[in-house]
């Protein structure tokens, strides 16, 4: 197929998916690339939300390429994630390991098919340019499908490797789904999973974030959106933001029943929508575009993790889906983890955002870094309140991030922490005016409770603690 809503008539690479759910559930993927002569074929050492290595090679049992004899060949290791394809060979199958139903992972079982695909496809490292075709081949013309990719006659299309890589793909036999509209953009809502959210209430609240948070960027960066919702019958809870989609999985899917989940569910949907702008487009330099084949350490983990995180439940706050007790319990939550850490004073911010590809999400050696989602967080909030009060609350970190958006995110321009900072001086009116929280807590190490607790007073609120079985306990209430 030609057109701009399939590969653009380009050279792309024909790929078939099937479900192999004999024994350990697996998925096998073939492949034929439009080139002939020997070539490597790269999988992803990493994938866009999780700032680590991810090693995806531990998860494929083997590689093999079809010769000119239609003899199916076991293909060699280049590297780690790298495979050396002989001159006669261009199609090419593996298997993948699919008992995985986390937000980021490939999963495969008789009613569902989900595919995250910068864990499993394999791409030609020297033509990014190059798109796919994808054939679902055993998943029943019935089942609804949920991707951001364009669907024509049955087949998905991506236009190149950045797309494809940044699309995921939920297939189910029972994938229940709902839509609305904002400002023009059609969002869906897909849910898999025996136990579902109120689908009235749900869309209402989706809606309401949706819209506040529309309002406050001014545009949409896509021209449709999918909430893609995995409740599987493990215990999951994680979220992952991709260029017009999230997945999203909480697990057992009986939580979605409580409040407490789904509060949950809601919670992670505000944050990743938010990413649709921060991180999808307003991006590090280092992940502008993304390789796929190394791992791309930032300093900026603050930016993309803490300030979503931050603004993530604040909008639920802004757009009437939480109260003030509820904005205060989220909080209370952030700041317990705070104060509970002690690595965030050994390790600044932005250190511990470029270690996380040194040992990954884990707490690692005790007291040694802090998060980028809590502690980047944090600095969010005080940068938040120290624009206010400069500007007699007619700006917040809000106004900076749109004027993020509009300066380098709609053009895709990568962002460097100078031109990060110097756009909250500028909103905040004087060119120092970030220049200690920046040195104190982005760079540096600094104890923060003075400055939270005198940051909420000016809010109206009491921000105090107390220690009980040797662990801090946040408490935060009106003044």
């Amino acid at each position: 197929m030609k057109g701009d809503h399939t590969t653009g008539g380009k050279p792309h690479i024909q790929l078939v998916i099937r479900r192999a759910l004999e024994g350990t559930p697996k998925i096998e993927l073939t492949a034929k690339f439009p080139c002939n002569g020997n070539f490597k074929v790269q999988l992803p050492v990493w994938r866009p939300g999780r700032y680590e290595l991810g090693n995806f090679g531990r998860y494929i049992y083997g590689v093999q390429g079809l010769n000119v004899s239609g003899i199916w060949e076991k293909l060699h290791k280049a590297d780690l994630h790298q495979w050396q394809v002989p001159a006669d060979v261009n199609t090419i199958r593996w298997t993948f390991f699919a008992d995985l139903f986390n937000a980021g992972s490939t999963g495969a079982a008789e009613d569902i098919l989900y595919i995250n695909p910068v864990n499993c496809f394999l791409y030609h490292p020297n033509h990014s340019d190059w798109g796919y075709s994808i054939d679902l081949v055993d998943v029943p013309n019935d089942w609804p499908v949920a991707t951001g990719l364009p669907r024509v006659n049955g087949m998905l299309y991506a236009r190149d490797v950045q797309q494809a890589m940044d699309s995921p793909i939920l297939a189910a036999a029972s994938l229940t789904h709902t839509e609305y509209e904002s400002n023009g953009i059609p969002f869906h809502i897909w849910v898999y999973g025996k136990d579902q959210p109120d689908v009235k209430s749900f869309k209402r609240d989706h809606l309401a974030f949706t819209e506040s948070q529309i309002a406050h960027f001014g545009t949409f960066p896509a021209e449709h959106y999918h909430f893609m919702y995995v409740l599987p019958e493990r215990e999951v809870r994680h979220g992952v933001e991709h260029e017009d989609t999230t997945v999203i999985a909480l697990g057992p899917s009986a939580k979605s029943q409580t409040q407490a989940g789904y509060d949950e569910l809601i919670g992670i949907a505000s944050h990743e929508l938010y990413h649709a702008w921060n991180v999808k487009r307003i991006r590090p330099a280092e992940w502008m575009p993304y390789d796929f084949s190394r791992a791309c350490p930032s300093r900026m983990g603050y930016v993309a993790e803490g300030v979503t995180t931050y603004m993530g439940d604040l909008f639920l706050f802004e757009s009437g889906v939480v109260d003030l007790k509820g904005w205060c319990r989220l909080m209370e939550r952030l700041l317990d983890r705070h104060v509970n850490n002690p690595g965030r004073l050994n390790s600044s911010v932005a250190d511990s955002g470029y270690d996380t590809w040194l040992d990954g999400y884990e707490p690692g050696v005790p007291g040694r870094k802090g998060s980028i989602y809590v502690e980047g967080a944090v600095l969010a909030f005080l940068c938040d309140v120290r624009i206010m009060q400069l500007t007699g609350s007619e700006a917040s970190l809000q106004t900076a991030m749109r004027m993020l958006w509009e300066q380098f995110g709609v053009e895709r321009i990568g962002l460097i922490e100078s031109d990060y900072w110097s756009v909250l001086n500028e909103v905040a009116g004087a060119t120092d005016a970030m220049e200690d929280l920046r040195l104190n807590y982005a760079d540096g190490t600094k104890e923060s409770w003075d400055d939270l607790v005198a940051a909420m007073d000016w809010q109206g609120l009491a921000l105090t603690k107390t220690i009980k079985d040797g662990r801090w306990h946040v408490s935060i209430a009106h003044s």
